[in-house]
């Protein structure tokens, strides 16, 4: 059994290619080569920000030559691929590889080579004779990918100087630029040659003059950005049936297909009128009539399904007798050609784009070159996770579809690959098409808007009610049920993703004890099998005895952020410990220590579980059980980062996911990749993660469990911000329904205020009012008020609060004369009853402004 393992190398990526197989690979050495790939050069259009699913297969012309082999090695250098591979044996010499694309790969062109290595040793020490080889690869990555497919079988058939074969349709998608279509070979037309947008070609053989053999060509698709596709097809020139009206006839024909008889005229040479019969040798051999008077004529009829004739070579004899007259014995030939069961592509991949479409099956054209004959076909057997209505049937030349279908109970989320062959019973012969399924399977799951609730019970402000919505990933409509694991927490019993009903929370503090965080756990879950529940974190703090109107502490700290269930804000002053304050006290209650060396920007996970920081010093980022307030891992970062690099952590799909502004992410210790949402300042996501924003771009992002994790984020949209210049911050509301922007600026043409843009479409809706110079913190409270904050030194206001919908309600000032905040430097807590804040004083502040 070949080990499969993945390794990535200082400028590439090592993937396992094979399993089961004694070899799989292509090119090498010697005029044969040992290994071979189909196809040579591994090609495809690719809708921009997806991953496309490609399938090789290789096949070792002697796999006895490699018992030893042990590992097989795919080298990336220019990571064009991701860093997952399913395998499925075809026969005993051939496998298919599936890869897939990287979704961040860049609009264009991309062409290379990547090299296999074959093994015997997990470091590849030791290579096989003949290793390594090398496969091509050419991929064009754009918003408008093309295809060309055709409608029906492409392999043809045709006796020379016969009737030419129907054209063959195929369908043009993909593109609306202008393309070209060319034959590779002159025995090939393709009409029309030209075309604009998606359209139909037609495919036919023009003439009958070819010679006997078997002919193959491509029909090539071109645009005018450089996209190309082909469409394979062969055509096999039967032995001419000769028509003989006294000679003997011969028969050639694809066996299972119709034979045409031909007739066989006779006469005694005195040209006497006399009595005869006839009889044949065999039984598949027909003769009508077979008595008469001479002259005459017999017309002979091979049919092979009297006796299921195999393809070959056959004879048989017509004996001609007449009462005193000796017996004439004529011998006819029949070649019967093994027929060919074709389908448009080798290929079929299930599951949608993203692995959350099971329910949609695939169907694929058969043919059989029998023409009108048809014949009966099965399946294999298939793996749990797939299933067929169409598992056996009747396929000919005029094609029959094969529907596949994921069986999404016994999916397992990720990818999955595996053979089934089609095999087909004609006369004698069983032919076989053996096609490779791959699966694409996310996990679904249920998703709260939002992951963690923070609620109060004091003086300053009373929060004891928050309400949630839930969906399922997968578009659908599933039931839920609700329970909480603390008797001070009630929820919403039951419910259903497709309806209004909403999960509810209420916390009664009655039996808590002064001066009390308490936290628990609500979750969610359905009966439908194979559904991820959803696990929800509310805090809850009580206390008898409010916090002051405002409260400074003389502290010298650079980076600020705030818990989102506890009443709790964590800060540093970039060396290598990180303080925890309580809000409502203004007290330091514990410090981390051993974070990291040089600590720069943080984040919180959504459901306050964990605290994220980046460390410049060791180019690491370090994870923070917040629980436990210590240090619980270091993840190793692709790229070295300095103390202004923005972080964010969110759940896209319900997986926690950091998203580094240089354009990495990181989820569970393993980076994702480059190429995602790049933000040289600040972040912001809304509660469910489907956007995240920086301060004047909005990016779509989801997350699916095919490949080992795939991590989509579209193209960059815009924030029409109105910026007067400096972005410095931004933030969202919980329904995402709004952004804000501060800029040191202001809003052009409004002077120094905080610009509000429309969360949808980006487009500037308008500026808060008052505000001063100049704009560096925006943030928005759980119940959807919005703060904006200013490096005023000389200004009475350090942030303005407002309602909502944009309206003023109140003003604060805390920092000293000629002070002012630090940029970025203001969080709420997540009841939204407390503000806190930097300020170059140097100080930290603690603000009431109360709950809503």
């Amino acid at each position: 059994m070949v080990s499969m393992g993945v390794r990535r190398w200082a400028r590439g990526a090592a993937l396992c290619l094979a399993a089961g197989l004694a070899a799989c690979g292509g090119g090498g050495g010697g005029s044969t080569p040992e290994v071979s790939f189909s196809p040579s050069t591994v090609s495809a259009n690719v809708q921009s920000g997806s991953s496309a699913t490609l399938t090789v297969r290789a096949k070792a012309r002697d796999p006895e030559k490699f018992r030893r082999l042990g590992y097989v090695y795919l080298v990336d250098p220019d990571q064009v691929l991701l860093n997952s591979l399913e395998l499925a044996a075809v026969d005993q010499n051939t496998i298919s590889a599936t890869l897939h694309t990287s979704p961040s790969l860049t609009a264009g062109r991309h062409q290379g080579r990547i090299q296999v290595q074959l093994c015997e040793d997990p470091g590849c020490q030791v290579q096989l004779p003949g290793s390594p080889y090398e496969l091509d690869y050419d991929l064009n990555v754009s918003e408008m990918p093309l295809s060309a497919s055709p409608i029906g079988p492409t392999a043809l058939t045709v006796h020379r100087g016969g009737s030419l074969p129907d054209a063959i349709a195929v369908q043009v998608k993909g593109p609306t630029q202008v393309w070209t279509a060319t034959a590779s070979e002159s025995w090939l037309e393709v009409t029309p040659l030209s075309g604009t947008g998606p359209g139909v070609l037609a495919v036919g053989v023009p003439a009958s003059a070819l010679a006997e053999g078997h002919y193959s060509a491509e029909v090539i698709v071109r645009t005018s950005d450089g996209q190309t596709a082909s469409v394979p097809v062969t055509l096999d020139v039967l032995p001419t049936q000769f028509v003989l009206t006294s000679g003997v006839p011969g028969f050639a024909a694809v066996n299972g297909a119709p034979i045409a008889a031909q007739p066989l005229g006779f006469a005694l040479d005195n040209d006497v009128a006399t009595p005869w019969s006839a009889s044949t040798s065999a039984a598949w051999l027909l003769a009508t009539p077979t008595s008469g008077m001479t002259p005459a004529t017999v017309s002979l009829q091979p049919d092979p399904s009297r006796s299921r004739l195999a393809s070959g070579n056959y004879q048989a004899d017509l004996v001609l007798s007449s009462v005193g007259v000796p017996n004439k014995t004529v011998t006819t030939q029949l070649a019967l050609t093994r027929p060919t069961l074709s389908a448009a592509s080798p290929t079929v991949t299930l599951g949608g784009p993203k692995g959350r479409d099971l329910d949609t099956p695939q169907t694929l054209a058969l043919g059989l070159n029998t023409e009108g004959n048809t014949w009966p076909f099965t399946l294999s057997t298939l793996p749990a996770w797939l299933s067929s209505s169409t598992a056996s049937g009747r396929v000919g030349g005029s094609g029959s579809l094969l529907s596949l279908q994921a069986v999404a109970a016994a999916a397992t989320p990720g990818s999955s690959s595996a053979t089934v062959t089609v095999s087909a019973v004609v006369n004698g012969d069983t032919v076989t098409l053996p096609l490779t399924v791959n699966l694409n399977a996310d996990q679904r799951r249920l998703l709260p808007s939002a992951w963690g609730v923070g609620l109060a019970s004091t003086p300053a402000g009373s929060v004891l009610r928050r309400t949630l919505t839930l969906r399922d990933n997968f578009g659908g409509a599933l039931a839920w049920t609700a329970s909480s694991d603390a008797s001070w927490l009630a929820v919403t019993a039951s419910g259903n993703t497709a309806g209004a009903s909403t999960l509810t929370l209420s916390a009664d503090p009655a039996t808590l004890p002064d001066a009390t965080l308490a936290v628990a756990t609500v979750t969610v879950s359905t009966s439908t099998g194979g559904v991820a529940p959803a696990k929800i974190r509310v805090g809850l703090w009580k206390s008898a005895t409010g916090p002051a109107a405002v409260t400074t502490l003389g502290s010298t700290y650079t980076e600020l952020v705030a818990d989102r269930i506890r009443p709790y804000v964590y800060a540093h002053n970039g060396g290598a410990t990180i303080d925890v304050y309580n809000a409502y006290t203004a007290q330091k209650i514990a410090t981390v220590r051993r974070v990291g060396s040089a600590l720069g920007r943080m984040t919180v996970s959504p459901d306050g579980s964990r605290l994220y920081a980046l460390d410049t010093a060791e180019r690491s980022l370090a994870v923070v059980d917040l629980d436990t307030l210590a240090r619980s891992d270091t993840w190793p970062l692709e790229n070295a980062v300095n103390g202004y690099m923005p972080l964010v952590a969110a759940r896209p799909n319900g997986v926690e996911v950091v998203f580094v502004g240089d354009g990495t992410a990181y989820s569970g210790g393993r980076s994702l990749g480059r190429g995602y949402v790049t933000e040289m300042i600040g972040f912001a996501t809304t509660p469910d993660a489907q956007r995240v924003y920086g301060v004047g771009t909005r990016y779509d992002v989801d997350y699916s469990s095919m490949a080992k994790g795939v991590l989509f984020s579209g193209p960059p949209s815009g924030l029409d911000t109105r910026s007067g210049g400096n972005p410095i911050d931004v933030a969202v509301s919980p329904d995402g329904s709004r952004v804000y922007a501060a800029s040191g600026g202001g809003v052009s043409g409004s002077g120094y205020r905080c610009a509000v843009v429309d969360g949808n479409d980006g487009s500037f809706i308008g500026a808060l009012p008052g505000g001063d110079a100049y704009p560096n913190n925006v943030e928005v409270t759980s119940d959807g008020r919005s703060l904006c904050g200013i490096a005023g030194a000389y200004s009475g206001h350090d942030f303005w609060v407002y309602t909502p919908r944009g309206e003023l309600l109140q003003s604060y000032k805390f920092s000293g004369y000629s002070n002012s905040l630090l940029n970025r430097q203001l969080v709420v807590t997540p009841d939204g009853v407390l503000v806190v804040a930097l300020s170059n004083d140097p100080m930290i502040a603690f603000v009431t402004i109360g709950a809503p």
